[in-house]
C-alpha cells in the first residue's frame, strides 16, 4: 500500500501473501476512530453557530455568502 513492497513469506515451501486488514478492522476503524471524529465536528459547529450568531451576532456558515 502506499510504495510498501508486498513480500512473500516461504513458511514450509508454501508462499504466504503479507497480512491485510480485514472487513472487521475497516468497520473498527470507522466505528472508533471515523464516528467519534464525525461527532466531535458536529458538536464543534454547533457550539460555534450559536457563538457566533448570539454572541457575534453575526451569520455563520457558506449560506451568509449566498444572502
Amino acid at each position: 500500500m502506499f510504495g510498501r513492497k508486498k513480500f512473500r513469506q516461504n513458511i514450509m515451501g508454501h508462499e504466504i501473501s503479507a497480512p491485510r486488514p480485514t472487513k472487521w478492522a475497516y468497520y473498527y476503524i470507522l466505528k472508533y476512530i471515523g464516528l467519534p471524529l464525525c461527532m466531535i465536528l458536529t458538536g464543534m459547529d454547533i457550539i460555534l453557530f450559536f457563538v457566533f450568531k448570539y454572541g457575534f451576532d453575526s451569520c455563520y456558515g457558506v449560506f451568509c455568502l449566498i444572502n
